[in-house]
Order: structure tokens, then C-alpha cells, then sequence
């Protein structure tokens, strides 16, 4: 049996208004179910893709500008690669290297008891040449001549040394050290392999 407008109208108050809180109610449940809800559920969903996108754009932008840092870098180290190797005496120009080595100590005043170059010794794309030297002479001129190594213009130093009283005292305050001098050589063949392989990688 069909309820018509009027049969609403003979209702009690009481039955009216919970007949409009009942179509309130369903008007509401179908307006979230079918329009608020789907939205909603959209909504929370982009929200975090969005996040998600966001931090990958932010990551993105670390690691740019990490990969630029790491290019600077690589610039920077090939830059002092060069410079280096332009300090990297050849094989050819060791012995006017010892030669200037051993004129340093004599200008510094000292007397070599032994001046001894040994095996090289290989490294990537250089070779090390230990040089076994005992001076005599003042402290202050066995210093200038360390100092003069170090200021060499191809890479030398002293590596070890030990500074012991000298066997005549009456000359008055004579030492004797022995140090272990590297000299570094450019290895030509060494540096052509390694660019070698790194062509191929």
C-alpha cells in the first residue's frame, strides 16, 4: 500500500521527524558512499603519491648535485694529476736528477760517504728509486740540504733518515746521517696501459 503525502501529514510529529531523520540518514549514506567516499579515497591516494613524488624529486636534486660535486672533483683531481706528472721526472732525466741531488749536499757544505741508487721499485703509473746517501757536516747544513731536496722541481724526498755524532769530534760538532732519499719517475708505458683501460671500461 502506497503512503501518500497526505497519510505523512496525519502522522504524529514524533513519527514525521524520524521518518526525516531516517531519509536525512539515507540521503547521507548514499552521498558519502557513492559521491564523498570514491573522492575521498582519490584524494588520500594522490596525497601520497605526491609525497612519494616529492621525495623523489628531493632525492633526485641530492644526487644532481652530489654527481656535480663529483665532477668538480674529478677536474680538480685530474688537474693535480697533471701537475704532478709534470713534476714526475722520465727515466732520461734521473741521472742530471741524482747529479743536482749530489751538488745540493756539496753546496750545502756536507761529504758524501755514500750516494747509492738502488733497484726501482714500480707503482701504478710511477716508479720509485730509493737512494741510500750518508753525509757529514753540520747540523744546519744537513738541514739545507733536506731542504734543498724537498725543492727540487721533479718530486724527491727524504723518506728516512737517522743522525748520529760524527767519528771526528776536533772538528767541532760534525754529525753523520743516513737517510733513504725517493726520487719518483714517470713510467710512460704504465700511464698508456691505464689509459688503455680506461677506454675499454
Amino acid at each position: 500500500m502506497a503512503i501518500g503525502l497526505e497519510d505523512i501529514k496525519k502522522l504524529p510529529t514524533w513519527k514525521k521527524l524520524a521518518l526525516g531523520l531516517g531519509l536525512f540518514l539515507l540521503l547521507a549514506y548514499f552521498y558519502w558512499f557513492y559521491l564523498l567516499q570514491p573522492n575521498f579515497d582519490k584524494r588520500v591516494r594522490f596525497n601520497k603519491e605526491l609525497g612519494d613524488i616529492s621525495r623523489e624529486i628531493v632525492s633526485r636534486q641530492q644526487i644532481a648535485k652530489k654527481i656535480e660535486q663529483y665532477k668538480k672533483d674529478v677536474v680538480r683531481l685530474e688537474d693535480d694529476l697533471q701537475i704532478i706528472l709534470a713534476k714526475l721526472p722520465e727515466q732520461k732525466e734521473i741521472p742530471r736528477l741524482l747529479t743536482a741531488v749530489s751538488e745540493a749536499g756539496r753546496d750545502a757544505g756536507l761529504d758524501f760517504l755514500l750516494f747509492k741508487p738502488l733497484s726501482p721499485v714500480s707503482k701504478e703509473f710511477y716508479a720509485e728509486i730509493p737512494v741510500n746517501i750518508t753525509v757529514t757536516g753540520k747540523y744546519n747544513d744537513i738541514a739545507v740540504f733536506f731542504d734543498s731536496v724537498a725543492n727540487l722541481p721533479r718530486i724527491a724526498n727524504i723518506a728516512d733518515f737517522v743522525i748520529n755524532p760524527g767519528d771526528n769530534t776536533n772538528q767541532g760538532n760534525i754529525l753523520k746521517a743516513d737517510c733513504l732519499m725517493k726520487i719518483y719517475m714517470f713510467v710512460e708505458e704504465a700511464h698508456e696501459e691505464a689509459d688503455k683501460k680506461k677506454k675499454k671500461k
